[in-house]
């Protein structure tokens, strides 16, 4: 493992242990299981070989939002990274050096937009008062080495909508986003990623609150030589929490496509109802598909139901297109984007699905191999 001593001491407005506790994650068996399909060593080495950005995320500030940096507060507010699951958000932190917080005290006009750069960006913590509605958007279009880390805070009656889009294939990822909902706070995220030099995207909900709730899609396409990797938690705290969670993915070629869904519902929650769906298609014999839903619970009266699976293009439907006069080619097409679009909602939804057609209309070869036996997976 790296010589974490290099990076000397974290910035004040992060907890003085950040650097030994993320030592000691990375060593233990939790980063070990959770890193299974993607190098967390030379993830490491990517980060700490990365420019520092200070720049603020945000650069459109609209009334009812002010933008801080965490270093000029008196009393910064608790940047909770769960060093222990996520020992690359206190070494990310460590090396951005600062922090923002984005203060949401009232119901935007418009959307946030916040900027991911190449490099190691800022933290953000984005506070949402009690009562308010705001629109995050982040449209990730740049490639090269990019982490980031944000935490959303959600207060007793917030309404967040955020829309996440990575796209560039020419990048190599970390992101974290923790999100933590008080009573009756809405969470709607969409989640959108394509295949990269490599891209692990790390997703950790909480519903605090009674009656909090998440309801999360997303859609991503991997092609040749690419790698995403997607890990997921959602924790139901609170009374009468309620979770929803649909994730499809489509991998051709030789990639690697990753996706980890764990529910956790706490002692107390009662009244939690929780579901989970990650359906895979392969598009080629050589494409890799690992997927892994989880359930922990510790009370009763609870509904909880959790599925994933892995499969090919129905040779029945593909028949049936065929028989209507349609080439092969384009019914399979026809049948990915039917699949993919099932899962692209939200406010970048259009740009993600002109994205995906134009990866669909490049791995046209790949798409149209054939694979032995296997049923569909929609």
């Amino acid at each position: 493992m790296i010589d974490l001593d290099t990076l000397g001491n974290p910035p004040n407005w992060l907890a003085a242990d950040t650097i030994e506790r993320s030592r000691a994650a990375l060593e233990g068996g939790l980063a070990r299981e959770t890193w299974k399909y993607s190098s967390l060593t030379k993830t490491l080495r990517m980060l700490i070989g990365a420019p520092g950005v200070s720049r603020a995320p945000l650069a459109d500030v609209p009334e009812g939002v002010s933008v801080t940096r965490l270093s000029a507060l008196a009393t910064p507010p608790a940047l909770t990274l769960d060093i222990e699951r996520y020992p690359l958000a206190g070494i990310t932190a460590s090396l951005a050096a600062e922090g923002w917080l984005i203060d949401v005290k009232g119901s935007p006009d418009r959307p946030l937009v916040l900027d991911c750069e190449t490099g190691i960006n800022a933290p953000t913590i984005l506070r949402v008062h009690r009562g308010c509605r705001v629109d995050i958007r982040e449209p990730g279009a740049r490639g090269g080495v990019r982490a980031s880390v944000r935490v959303l805070q959600a207060d007793a009656g917030s309404t967040v909508c955020w829309a996440q889009a990575e796209l560039a294939d020419d990048a190599e990822q970390w992101w974290l986003l923790k999100a933590q909902l008080k009573d009756n706070a809405s969470l709607e995220l969409h989640q959108h990623a394509a295949g990269a030099r490599f891209r692990r995207l790390d997703t950790h909900v909480t519903l605090q609150g009674t009656g909090s709730n998440c309801l999360a899609t997303g859609a991503g396409i991997v092609g040749p030589g690419e790698h995403l990797d997607r890990q997921q938690v959602v924790e139901h705290a609170g009374r009468n929490t309620f979770s929803r969670t649909k994730l499809h993915n489509l991998a051709g070629g030789r990639s690697r496509c990753s996706f980890n869904g764990r529910i956790h519902i706490h002692p107390g929650a009662s009244g939690a109802d929780a579901d989970l769906s990650n359906k895979n298609l392969a598009l080629d014999i050589e494409a890799e598909i690992n997927t892994k839903p989880e359930l922990e619970i510790y009370t009763d009266d609870v509904r909880c139901a959790h599925g994933a699976t892995v499969g090919q293009i129905d040779p029945n439907a593909l028949f049936y297109l065929q028989s209507r006069g349609l080439p092969e080619h384009r019914a399979r097409r026809i049948l990915c984007i039917g699949f993919l679009t099932e899962c692209i909602r939200g406010p970048l939804a259009d740009k993600v699905l002109n994205a995906f057609l134009a990866r669909l209309d490049g791995a046209a070869p790949s798409a149209a191999a054939e694979l032995p036996g296997g049923s569909a997976q929609s």
